[in-house]
């Protein structure tokens, strides 16, 4: 099996299908690494974090200079990695995070944090704003992979 490098394109069409992926984090000396829905938007991805007080994910967002966002698939097999600058929106940028969000974000099906009621989760948008994407699609040793 051969690694082809994907398109600017294929990566976009990767990223507008996906909806999810793994988010890492890094606190600096640790990874934090969690399964996290997103949007996107042609450019930017979107986060609505969900959290509780004294949130793990939320104490790496506020310490991550560097974030990568991989979102991947078995069949057709490809990968997609996205490292950038993550922050927080103000009230003015979150209704660009919804209409993202709403387009293409893959809705957990599960509650985030089980031992919470949902009443007691807050939330906030986050903005991932991409230096390096890179992707690899993978094929036969004829180098044929299948497409988006």
């Amino acid at each position: 099996m051969t690694a082809n490098a994907m398109t600017r394109a294929e990566i976009d069409a990767a990223l507008h299908e996906s909806g999810v992926g793994v988010l890492s984090l890094t606190d600096g000396a640790e990874t934090y690494a969690i399964p996290e829905s997103f949007g996107y938007d042609g450019e930017n991805l979107y986060f609505q974090f969900a959290y509780e007080e004294g949130s793990q994910k939320m104490a790496f967002a506020e310490t991550t200079d560097l974030a990568t966002l991989t979102v991947f698939s078995e069949r057709p097999a490809w990968s997609v990695v996205v490292r950038g600058d993550i922050a927080p929106l103000s009230e003015v940028d979150a209704p660009e995070a919804a209409d993202a969000i709403a387009s293409n974000a893959a809705v957990p099906q599960f509650n985030v944090s089980p031992d919470s009621p949902a009443q007691d989760l807050q939330f906030d948008p986050y903005r991932l704003t991409p230096t390096e994407r890179s992707g690899r699609a993978f094929g036969s040793i004829d180098g044929s992979t299948e497409t988006f």
